[in-house]
């Protein structure tokens, strides 16, 4: 849970500091982030393990985008976790 918690407020720095591009702008990033973290509330409280690897899965993915990777990988798997939250 400590993971999951970190991993919230990491999507959530992440989500300011990101840089506009195409329509995965910095503010959908910002909203996105507040999304996620309700949805990783959610798939925690019915698979923690899910959860625990989706934290993983963020921290990989932020690590991308300091490195350069695509800002839209960030909107697309955003939009994933709250997808499988919704399910």
């Amino acid at each position: 849970m400590k993971k999951i918690i970190t991993t919230t407020v990491a999507i959530i720095g992440l989500g300011t500091a990101v840089q506009a591009q195409s329509d995965c702008t910095a503010e959908a990033i910002q909203t996105k982030s507040g999304e996620v973290a309700a949805a990783l509330q959610t798939i925690g409280a019915k698979d923690p393990d899910r959860a625990q690897v989706l934290s993983g899965e963020i921290e990989d993915l932020m690590t991308a985008i300091q490195n350069g990777a695509d800002i839209r990988t960030v909107c697309n798997f955003f939009d994933s976790v709250v997808s499988e939250a919704g399910s």
